[in-house]
């Protein structure tokens, strides 16, 4: 495996963009924000690129900030950035001018069930769970919020997020934030195959459609911000601010060993 925090790859119209620390459940750094906004540049301006699988390495796909690196002392150097890396990569997503799919393997937690609620379609295991669970830890869910808000119901935000529980397959399908729920070893081989399905169609009615579904989206929306997307996660960042290291708690996820 690369180095890389977030590695990229093209073949037949899909581009691969995978988070790429397996070894800390793909957790968050400012360094892995700033690789995700660099690989969201880099494949929306490949004209050869008809469809973005975004996923992690290691068989899971992100498990939120990583709180090692946010509690350290002294601060790692990227902390002064971080918030901004952050959004940043938020905003590369947002920009994408073509469908992103998402391949949720097993777990994606807090900042990265933000990075799942990002993809326009999103492909989940069985038992695979999104966990909106800055609630129980006194933090802030402003990209979160903002992604729930632009896409779904206010229901479905207040579910995930005033909860703080896990929402499997089954349930994300109910919610209607999963667009299909397999068999968790399938999850990466299903995802791909519905971003194969998706490049084989005409580039500029993909890019035209995804286009139109933004533009014509839900009132209140970041599209219906004159200002474009960089306002709509601003507002976000406003009413509930990104945290910036220091003091922050874990969130305990029983029997998933996932230790951030």
């Amino acid at each position: 495996m690369s180095d890389e925090e977030v590695l990229v790859s093209v073949e037949d119209g899909v581009a691969s963009v995978t988070l790429n620390r397996p070894h800390r459940k793909n957790a968050i750094t400012g360094p892995l924000a700033d690789g995700l906004a660099d690989a969201f540049r880099v494949v929306s301006a490949l004209d050869d690129v008809n469809v973005v699988l975004l996923s992690g390495a290691g068989g899971g796909f992100c498990s939120g900030l990583d709180l090692v690196e946010y509690n350290a002392d002294p601060p790692p150097p990227w902390m002064s950035t971080a918030t901004e890396s952050l959004v940043t990569a938020h905003l590369a997503i947002f920009d994408c001018p073509v469908p992103v799919v998402g391949a949720l393997e097993r777990f994606a937690v807090n900042g990265g069930a933000a990075f799942a609620l990002a993809c326009d379609l999103l492909v989940v295991g069985e038992t695979s769970f999104i966990q909106v669970g800055e609630i129980r830890q006194g933090m802030a869910a402003p990209m979160n919020l903002a992604w729930l808000l632009a896409r779904y119901p206010v229901s479905v935000a207040s579910q995930l997020v005033l909860t703080g529980r896990r929402f499997n397959g089954l349930d994300l399908h109910r919610l209607g934030v999963a667009f299909d729920v397999v068999a968790d070893i399938e999850v990466k081989e299903s995802a791909r195959a519905l971003a194969v399905d998706i490049a084989e169609w005409s580039s500029a009615n993909v890019r035209n459609l995804k286009g139109a579904i933004w533009d014509l989206g839900a009132v209140g929306g970041p599209v219906s911000d004159q200002v474009g997307g960089r306002a709509w996660f601003d507002r976000a960042r406003a009413s509930t601010p990104l945290p910036t290291g220091g003091g922050m708690r874990p969130i305990h996820v029983d029997g998933e060993g996932i230790d951030r």
